[in-house]
């Protein structure tokens, strides 16, 4: 059982009522290895990613310590240091009540981009928020399914890799096109070892589409926002490979390397990401409506969760379906992206894709008809 439980099941339905995308136990690695052994520099509670107005992405990180021994100051700095670690935007600590916190602790721990907070001001915080840290029917916010998700790991040896990766070094990348590319690269290699007969393996699936759809949410705006109109195919293809690749600088060395790999001539074209026609119009489709991934990324992480406790369709799905109708959509592209493009077996994405089809009947079905 984790520790902390009870504080990070409030953090836990605070983010997903606020549809942000919540990630549990993050481990934070080193800025660069120098030592052959990994040694990571310690672990986040819980990490949120939140979209702004305009769709770039902020990342939150919870601390939550129940014990009645802690200083408040001092978890405010160790914080402030995780913070600059993982690039994000703002802390919050939760203790115990008994926890003393003075007004002045409080001012220095906001000026180190960290809030403090009791166990009992938790309420009240969310509710200024306009949310709310009440029971909520979400796979997503529910604890148990995270803990259960959390023991996949130690239960299929062969799935270690990919899931140590998804719970660290995919949140301590540069960028989104590193996340992409580095997922993809995961994903693609155990592909001989999930079974869409296991629920545990469905989960790890849609773990997967989750954080490629948090990714590829980013790119989509990066790509936005630069190119609102493309004069052509090719720019957008062009721009696309930049922003993947960290920049065109590092889009020629790939190709380069790709292209001494195949002993083929310098000016001929390379294919160096899988099925790029297919990814291709899978941005081109987030572009169309860029603030609908990120909501589309949380959907994965409720069906995942579904899937791996075998719970019926859960409230906060048809939710986020009714208020983002580009999600749905987004989930069934990405889903046949990456069954597709990385030879995985079809019935991950025909489980996933009938079941988005299924909340959106089911909404259709329940809407008031227009006389």
């Amino acid at each position: 059982m984790l520790k902390d439980r009870a504080q990070k099941a409030s953090a836990l339905r605070l983010a997903v009522r606020k549809r942000w995308l919540p990630q549990l136990e993050v481990e934070v690695e080193p800025s660069q290895r120098i030592d052959k052994s990994k040694f990571l520099l310690t672990d986040v509670d819980v990490l949120a990613i939140a979209s702004s107005p305009l769709g770039t992405h902020s990342k939150f990180v919870f601390d939550c310590k129940s014990g009645a021994r802690e200083s408040a100051i001092s978890r405010a700095f160790w914080l402030h240091g995780v913070i600059a670690r993982t690039r994000s935007t703002r802390g919050f600590v939760i203790l115990n009540d008994r926890v003393g916190i003075s007004r002045d602790h409080r001012i220095s721990a906001s000026d180190l981009g960290v809030t403090l907070l009791h166990e009992s001001e938790v309420d009240t915080f969310a509710a200024g928020l306009e949310s709310s840290v009440a029971p909520i029917d979400s796979c997503a916010a529910n604890i148990e399914a995270w803990e259960e998700f959390l023991s996949i790991k130690s239960k299929y040896p062969g799935l270690a890799d990919y899931l140590e990766f998804s719970g660290s070094t995919y949140w301590m990348a540069k960028g989104p096109g590193d996340q992409c590319r580095k997922l993809v690269g995961k994903l693609r290699r155990i592909r001989a070892e999930i079974d869409p007969a296991k629920r545990e393996h469905l989960a790890v699936f849609g773990d997967a589409l989750c954080l490629f759809l948090n990714a590829v949410s980013e790119m989509a705006i990066d790509l936005f926002l630069l190119l609102l109109r493309p004069a052509s195919r090719d720019e957008f293809t062009d721009a696309l490979l930049a922003v993947l690749y960290g920049g065109y600088d590092n889009l020629e060395v790939a190709q380069k390397i790709r292209r001494i790999a195949l002993g083929v001539e310098e000016d001929d074209a390379v294919s160096i990401f899988p099925d790029l026609p297919r990814f291709e119009h899978l941005i081109r489709e987030i572009v169309q409506a860029p603030l609908q991934a990120l909501p589309a990324a949380l959907l994965a992480r409720e069906l995942s969760f579904r899937n791996l406790i075998d719970s019926p369709e859960s409230v906060t799905s048809r939710e986020i379906t009714a208020e983002h109708p580009y999600a749905s959509k987004f989930i069934y592209l990405a889903s046949s992206y990456l069954t597709k493009a990385l030879r995985l077996p079809p019935e991950f994405s025909e489980l996933y894709n009938d079941q988005v089809a299924a909340i959106e009947l089911a909404l259709r079905s329940t809407s008031p008809t227009v006389p």
